[in-house]
C-alpha cells in the first residue's frame, strides 16, 4: 500500500494561517472531510507558522480534525519544535505520526519522543550539514538515521525516510539526485521511501504537470509514501496508474477504486 499523507492543512497556506488565527473551524473542516473522500490515509496537520501559540494551535486543529472525521483519524504531526510535538502525540486519540525527525542535534527529542509514543516516523535524509546535494548524501543519511534508530530501538518498519526533493528551477540536477537517491536506499538498505514531490517544482510554472510527473519517475525508483493534495486527481490517478503499470497493485484494485472514486465526485 501507497502511503499518502494530505498536506493542505497547513499553516504556511496564506488561508489556512488565516483560518488558525481566527479560529475559523469551517475551512479546517472542509480541508479536513475533502481530503479523507479524496483517499488520504493520514492528514497532515501544522500549526508552525503561529510561532509562539503553535501548541494551543496545534491542539486546537487536531480537536476540529478529530470532531469533523472521528477519533480514529490517523493524523500526522507536523513541527519542528519539540514541545508542540509531545503536545500533538497527546492529543491524537489514535496513533499519530511524528513529522519529521532527522540527523541533526536538535532532532535528540523527537528520537525520544518516537521510543516513548511507539508512532511511526518520518525521517529526513538530512543532518547537521544540511539538505543533501548529491544522491550518495541521502544514502549515507538514510545510514545514519538508521543507526540512531537501532540506538533508540526504533524498528525499521515504523520509519519512512523522506528523500529530500528540491526544486530542479534552482538546481537541475536535483531531480536526477533524488531519483537515485530512492533507488539506491530501497536496494542498499531496505527502508521505506518518502517524499514531499511538490518541493520540485518550486518556482516553475505549469507545477502540476511537474509534479505528477516526478511523481511517477519516483513511484517506479521505488518509492512508498508522499505528502501531496490528494484534492488534485491528477496526483492521485497517477499514483494507482503508476502502481498498477509496474505490477504493485494485484489485479489493479486499488486502481479500480480510484476510478470509481473519481467518477462518484
Amino acid at each position: 500500500m501507497f502511503l499518502i499523507i494530505g498536506e493542505l492543512i497547513n499553516s504556511s497556506r496564506s488561508q489556512v494561517g488565516k483560518a488558525i488565527q481566527e479560529k475559523d473551524d469551517l475551512l479546517i473542516r472542509r480541508l479536513a472531510r475533502g481530503q479523507a473522500e479524496a483517499g488520504a490515509q493520514i492528514i497532515d496537520i501544522n500549526a508552525g507558522q503561529s510561532m509562539e501559540n503553535e501548541v494551543s494551535n496545534l491542539k486546537w486543529l487536531i480537536g476540529v480534525v478529530e470532531d469533523e472525521l472521528g477519533r480514529d483519524v490517523r493524523l500526522s504531526i507536523d513541527t519542528s519544535n519539540p514541545d508542540a510535538m509531545e503536545a500533538g502525540l497527546k492529543a491524537c486519540s489514535t496513533a499519530p505520526v511524528i513529522n519529521s525527525m532527522s540527523n541533526e542535534k536538535k532532532s535528540v527529542r523527537f528520537v525520544e519522543l518516537a521510543v516513548e509514543s511507539g508512532a511511526e516516523v518520518i525521517g529526513l535524509a538530512m543532518g547537521e550539514h544540511g539538505m543533501p546535494k548529491t544522491a550518495e548524501d541521502r544514502v549515507e543519511e538514510t545510514r545514519a538515521l538508521l543507526e540512531k534508530c537501532d540506538r533508540a530501538g526504533i524498528a525499521h518498519d515504523r520509519l519512512y525516510v523522506d528523500m529530500i526533493c528540491m526544486s530542479v528551477g534552482s538546481s537541475i540536477e536535483q531531480g536526477t539526485q533524488a531519483l537515485q537517491g530512492v533507488r539506491r536506499v530501497k536496494e542498499e538498505l531496505g527502508v521505506k521511501t518518502f517524499a514531499a514531490v511538490s518541493n520540485v517544482s518550486f518556482g516553475l510554472p505549469n507545477r502540476h504537470l511537474l509534479n505528477r510527473t516526478f511523481l511517477a519517475m519516483l513511484i517506479e525508483a521505488g518509492l512508498d509514501g508522499a505528502i501531496i493534495d490528494p484534492t488534485d486527481s491528477g496526483m492521485m490517478n497517477t499514483v494507482y496508474a503508476s502502481r498498477a503499470l509496474l505490477g504493485r497493485d494485484n489485479y489493479c484494485m486499488q486502481y479500480i477504486k480510484q476510478q470509481k472514486r473519481g467518477r462518484r465526485k
